[in-house]
């Protein structure tokens, strides 16, 4: 009997892991679930995993102290000891970044490895491949002395975007299409969060200027904001009672809660969220637009990379409006 490895640590990943199961009409899969200290992460990866039969899940803890970096490749032995090899048909990943993802892939090692999409990083594959920056060479020179199996991976793209010079198979998100209602639309903006602020693309100062120009642009309508799993919630809230609008936080991804509703909104929007491309997928009724901000305000180290995203967004047909 044949196996197939899913390798997730996201919700995005999970969603994308079950379109896969459904694509490839996969059987016996078998999902390992990468978790850290988030645990409203932890909780939605949870509540996606119901949509299919697994025939084992695994929960894996990644390191996040060094002490426990000492053991990974240890740990990883133990726990997937009594995968056989031999046995593995594909394994699906959705997470090409991560030194410790690329340890377990490697260590259950096969010639069919596919990638999930990982939200709009997926664009910057390319870049993100060919550049190691001296952090990166030393990190995983001390991985490897750890034991850590850190060889380069080679995949088949099972992705929502174009991905040049790679193998794509198209994610149609065929299976969750049959969950769509009826929807109601009302007027107002859904706008999608993302932890700027805590990934310090955007100060505090900045981040609430941009949002009131956001919401002057949508002047007349009702906006409410919709909060990202790893934004601060005391600061949104705050924020909200400054420029007088909602906001909610989800229990599941955006894209399963509009899927699920009876209601959506007359408009979306963000400054670059991944769900503003696959949510079209699911609502065709309302507008959807970005928002850029001006280099200027936005950190160096993240502007060559977010440029990249607007480019390809704007590519998608989305319209892109400068603040």
């Amino acid at each position: 009997m044949k196996y197939n490895i899913f390798i997730v640590a996201g919700p995005l990943h999970v969603m994308n892991a079950i379109e896969a199961i459904n694509h490839f009409e996969t059987q016996n899969n078998i999902l390992l679930i990468l978790y850290t200290d988030n645990e409203k992460q932890l909780s939605q990866m949870k509540k996606m995993v119901d949509f299919s039969d697994w025939y084992d899940i695994k929960y894996i803890s990644l390191p996040q102290k060094m002490r426990d970096k000492l053991f990974f490749a240890q740990y990883i032995s133990v726990a997937l000891k009594d995968l056989k090899k031999d046995l593995i048909d594909k394994i699906f990943v959705g997470e090409y970044r991560s030194d410790h993802v690329n340890h377990i892939v490697n260590t259950l090692r096969n010639s069919n490895i596919y990638l999930l999409d990982d939200g709009l990083a997926q664009l910057n594959y390319h870049k993100e491949m060919a550049q190691e920056p001296y952090k990166v060479k030393l990190r995983r020179v001390i991985y490897k002395f750890l034991l850590y199996k850190l060889k380069p991976l080679s995949y088949t793209f099972f992705t929502i975007f174009d991905i040049k010079n790679e193998k794509v198979i198209k994610n149609d998100f065929n299976f969750f299409k049959k969950y769509i209602g009826n929807k109601n639309i009302e007027e107002s903006v859904y706008f999608i969060g993302q932890p700027l602020v805590e990934l310090g693309i955007l100060n505090k100062e900045n981040h609430k200027k941009e949002l009131v120009k956001i919401i002057n642009f949508y002047r007349g309508k009702k906006f409410i904001y919709i909060l990202h799993r790893r934004e601060e919630p005391n600061n949104i809230k705050k924020l909200s009672k400054e420029l007088n609008f909602e906001y909610k936080e989800f229990d599941n991804l955006i894209e399963l809660e509009m899927i699920n509703a009876s209601i959506v909104p007359s408009a979306f929007a963000t400054f670059y969220s991944t769900a503003i491309v696959t949510l079209p997928s699911f609502i065709l009724e309302t507008e959807y637009r970005v928002f850029r901000s001006s280099n200027e305000i936005i950190n160096k180290k993240f502007i060559n990379n977010i440029s990249a995203v607007y480019i390809e967004l704007e590519k998608m047909g989305l319209k892109v409006e400068l603040l």
